[in-house]
């Protein structure tokens, strides 16, 4: 069963949080930020975050940079990017920017086959709804459809959920972090990678491909080892 190549792309302070622990937007990198966030997105043929991001956040996913928008281009691609939630229990604002116009192309939802039918019914108004799973959402067929789409690379961003079950379910190729000098602390404030996290004798190690560092911010590319 074939599937995407995926990277992930998130943005953390030194100890390891995504946001504060208030969920606000997260604004404390810098402007090379966000342009190596575009540059990512220019490469990818669709962009997936959880439902979890799209409510707290409704991020803008889509090439935001001139520069890097004539660089999709000459890689042949769209201009727009293929956008994709994950969720459960479709609990989705679809008046939020996410199901906005963005090209002809429609969002994706992907959800479970239990779904509620008029529930399906209200996002399939705004989007293109696909259930794979029952209480759960089946990543490994989702991988799948989005091969037989032609989606060959696949940008994950967040959050610290989403990147948990596609980490646990081997599911990604390459991580990218960019670790800002701010420190946020909090208990509750959501980190890279969240869920149940594994044992210390099975744990995910990455091999370093890139380093490189731009100001106090540290750019890393990392390679997922499969165990």
């Amino acid at each position: 069963m074939g599937r995407p190549f995926v990277y992930m792309n998130m943005a953390m302070t030194v100890d390891g949080k995504i946001t504060s622990t208030h969920r606000e937007y997260a604004n404390f990198t810098s402007d090379l930020d966000r342009r190596t966030m575009d540059r990512l997105r220019a490469e990818a043929d669709a962009i997936l975050i959880g439902a979890g991001t799209l409510r707290s956040d409704d991020p803008p996913l889509h090439v935001r940079d001139p520069e890097m928008r004539r660089h999709r281009r000459s890689l042949g691609k769209p201009d727009h990017l293929l956008r994709i939630v994950v969720t459960a229990g479709g609990a989705l604002d679809t008046s939020s920017s996410f199901f906005g116009s963005a090209g002809t192309v429609p969002p994706l939802v992907v959800t479970v086959e239990n779904l509620d039918a008029n529930r399906v019914e209200q996002l399939q108004a705004r989007a293109e709804v696909v259930q794979f799973g029952t209480d759960f959402v089946d990543l490994e067929r989702m991988m799948a459809f989005l091969d037989d789409r032609g989606v060959k690379r696949l940008l994950v961003e967040g959050g610290g959920e989403m990147n948990w079950e596609l980490l646990r379910l081997g599911l990604v190729d390459e991580i990218y972090v960019t670790m800002a000098p701010v420190l946020l602390g909090g208990r509750e404030a959501p980190t890279l990678l969240e869920g149940a996290g594994w044992p210390m004798d099975r744990r995910c190690n990455l091999r370093l491909l890139e380093l490189h560092r731009e100001g106090d911010e540290i750019y890393c590319r990392y390679r997922v080892q499969r165990s």
